[in-house]
């Protein structure tokens, strides 16, 4: 994620353009998962229930394993939307504090406020390979997770409060300056749903929130082997926007043109103008 701190709706002014695009690029991107005891917690205070350790046990040890390159990313998909969705969506909000985290979004944009939640270090190995994140988004009801597709990485999205329409692609190949996309997804995500995306299935994905306070959990993990082969470079955060509506071909499938984060945004989320 870098040394700089994700900033909050207060940064959000003057420089709100550029608040927005680095809270969307550090939020959206990469980084180390945090580790931390959370003596304080509410959440833990209580104790900690065996199908949620056991849970980021699962968790640690599916990330290690396809960052160490045992895991297809496809197995990774899979394994991790079974994961995800074997523990009640309130248990796992209360045990990593999703709550307490969201009080502080203010939504200054249609772009997503971002927090990362802490797992209890003592459930991760000293010196695991920690090229992954887990990571919570908001949105308010249009908010908008503008289409991109990824290199070397893999993510899930669960949806943990309000819902979203989910578009997705798989993507086919990549020219000089689009990406050849074929549609795969495109429906309504509730409160338990999830998606999750790789190199080989569901790699371009966009998301608008259909409802105020809208919330995804999501886990991540970066500088994967390539498992396609890429034409494009992605940002240092992996990530390439692209127009993604464009008009499909006689074929259905879809050329979208590389755009930069400022004319993607604009587009999708109105960022830089009239509509924020």
């Amino acid at each position: 994620m870098g040394d700089e701190q994700i900033d909050t709706a207060a940064d959000a002014g003057a420089d709100g353009f550029d608040a927005s695009r680095r809270r969307f690029l550090q939020g959206a991107a990469a980084g180390a998962v945090l580790l931390a005891a959370l003596a304080g917690s509410r959440a833990w205070g209580r104790g900690r229930p065996e199908p949620l350790v056991r849970w980021t046990r699962e968790l640690v040890d599916l990330n290690e394993r396809v960052a160490r390159g045992e895991l297809a990313v496809t197995d990774w998909q899979a394994r991790i939307e079974r994961l995800n969705t074997s523990v009640a969506v309130d248990d796992l909000v209360a045990w990593l504090d999703i709550d307490r985290l969201v009080r502080a979004f203010r939504y200054p944009t249609r772009l997503a406020d971002v927090a990362d939640p802490l797992l209890p270090a003592d459930l991760v190995s000293p010196g695991a390979h920690r090229a992954w994140f887990v990571r919570v988004f908001g949105m308010r009801r249009d908010g908008v997770i503008i289409p991109h597709v990824h290199n070397h990485m893999v993510s899930a999205h669960l949806v943990v409060s309000g819902a979203f329409r989910a578009r997705t692609h798989d993507r086919l190949r990549d020219l000089d300056d689009a990406v050849v996309l074929r549609p795969s997804i495109d429906r309504r995500l509730a409160r338990g749903d999830i998606i999750s995306m790789s190199d080989r299935r569901d790699n371009q994905h966009w998301l608008v929130a259909l409802e105020d306070r809208s919330l995804t959990f999501d886990v991540g993990v970066v500088d994967l082997a390539a498992s396609w082969r890429y034409r494009l470079a992605a940002n240092r955060y992996n990530m390439i926007f692209v127009d993604a509506d464009a008009k499909p071909q006689a074929d259905g499938l879809v050329v979208a043109p590389v755009m930069s984060f400022e004319a993607c945004a604009a587009k999708y989320a109105g960022v830089g103008g009239a509509q924020v």
